[in-house]
């Protein structure tokens, strides 16, 4: 996912905050970094062998958010197709699943951060 704002005023460091909520609420473990101009959240899916990595980079005037779904290990779909050989698809299966579990985490980051920079914009404008 990735979404950019222009204009907005928003201050990414309560929108940190809050999303830092938002995820430990989900039930994420979460880690933060911060890099010049870029805001790094790491969160572990449980139950899941992938990272989110969300990258806030910008200003409060001209911001992105990027969230991308990283692997700890051999979680790409070869290693899956040669396991299926002998496991009857097994590794297939969660492959698809967790396709499907990570499809719907990006939908749900997505209305939270449209939700979030609206009121935070809001908030600012107050």
């Amino acid at each position: 996912m990735y979404a950019r704002w222009i204009g907005k005023n928003v201050d990414l460091d309560l929108l940190i905050s809050t999303l830092e909520v938002y995820l430990k609420e989900k039930g994420f473990k979460v880690k933060k970094s911060t890099l010049d101009n870029e805001r790094i959240i790491t969160c572990k899916i449980p139950h899941m062998p992938k990272n989110i990595e969300i990258v806030v980079e910008g200003n409060s005037q001209d911001f992105s958010v990027e969230a991308s779904f990283v692997s700890e290990g051999f979680s790409s779909l070869i290693p899956h197709l040669l396991y299926s050989l002998f496991t009857g698809g097994y590794f297939l299966l969660n492959e698809i699943k967790m396709r499907e579990v990570s499809s719907n985490i990006e939908k749900d980051f997505k209305i939270f951060f449209e939700h979030a920079v609206f009121k935070l914009a809001n908030y600012n404008k107050s």
